[in-house]
């Protein structure tokens, strides 16, 4: 926990004081028909050097009659052109891993809206962790976009000395320049079985880099964490 926070606060203090005033010169036309971020899954291409987004989702958990809370922290941030920093905590208290992620886009558009990209991940145990080895995963995203439509990004990522697999996606749906309604994927692939969950939701934009949400996660498989999860999320653009 204390590694995981004092990396997250070094990386706001480098990027907030050096991209930050860059970004004022970027042409964020680029993101004209990238409507808001998903609740909890990766961007699937990296943002602009100078460009930087947080994802704060304080969440509700339940198994049978078990009941917990916990706060998912998301951070993106364009170091280079073509090259992005992902950090992510599904679960600050119960998550036994954080994930650091270096993802690289060699196929995009000149708006970024569409495109395919490669990452390397860390995942660090910075909670509850069995083991304090590090976790190597790698893989493949990629967005699609219907211009005023709908945004489309997903990603797989792979493990191979554990032999699984993660693999995520999210539809964002706009309704109108405030309401985007939002529909996410996400599981694993083990040896032992194969988990999936879905996350309906519902966004309101409230400024041009500021939104507002609340969704329900829920297992579609037998194999499961949780059986309900509900979230509300704050996310913010800089």
């Amino acid at each position: 926990m204390k590694n995981f926070n004092c990396i997250v606060l070094i990386v706001l203090l480098i990027t907030g004081t050096t991209f930050i005033a860059n970004g004022q010169e970027n042409d964020k036309n680029h993101m004209g028909d990238m409507f808001v971020h998903p609740f909890l899954a990766h961007m699937s291409l990296p943002d602009p050097p100078g460009e930087m987004s947080l994802r704060i989702t304080p969440f509700q958990q339940r198994l049978d009659s078990t009941v917990g809370q916990d706060l998912a922290i998301h951070i993106e941030a364009g170091l280079l052109p073509g090259l992005g920093l992902h950090i992510r905590s599904d679960g600050i208290k119960t998550s036994p891993y954080s994930e650091f992620m270096l993802m690289y886009s060699f196929l995009h558009d000149a708006t970024y809206n569409n495109g395919l990209s490669v990452f390397g991940q860390v995942s660090l145990p910075t909670g509850p962790a069995k083991s304090n080895s590090l976790k190597y995963l790698f893989g493949l995203s990629g967005r699609l976009t219907a211009p005023k439509i709908v945004v489309v990004d997903a990603n797989m990522h792979i493990n191979l000395v554990d032999k699984m697999a993660e693999y995520e996606s999210s539809f964002v749906f706009k309704a109108s320049e405030m309401i985007y309604p939002e529909l996410e994927f996400r599981g694993e692939i083990t040896e032992n079985g194969t988990s999936l969950y879905s996350l309906i939701g519902l966004k309101f934009r409230i400024a041009d880099e500021i939104a507002l949400g609340a969704g329900i996660q829920t297992p579609i498989t037998k194999e499961r964490e949780y059986d309900t999860q509900a979230l509300f999320t704050l996310g913010m653009a800089f």
